[in-house]
């Protein structure tokens, strides 16, 4: 008989020297970031990002000591699936 288990799955991320565990987000809830993005007036886009990512465990204040370039490339490493231990390209 096949089976079929799934499990919350959590990330590790490394910001500024500390390591924070996130859950990783499931696929209703990016696509409900999509949509929230998609509306959004762009002076708000930023602080819907940073709330979503409070959701799935990052600290606020550590979001919000992100330089914008790696800013981006958490935004991608968290949206875009892919094997463990992937980085964004630099």
């Amino acid at each position: 008989m096949r089976e079929f288990v799934s499990k919350s799955k959590k990330m590790k991320v490394t910001i500024a020297g500390n390591s924070y565990e996130m859950k990783c987000p499931t696929l209703g809830e990016t696509s409900a970031l999509s949509e929230s993005i998609s509306g959004a007036d762009p002076q708000k886009v930023m602080s819907i990002y940073v709330d979503f990512f409070v959701r799935l465990g990052l600290p606020k204040d550590v979001t919000m000591n992100m330089d914008n370039e790696d800013f981006t490339d958490f935004v991608v490493f968290v949206l875009s699936p892919k094997k463990e231990g992937s980085q964004p390209k630099s």
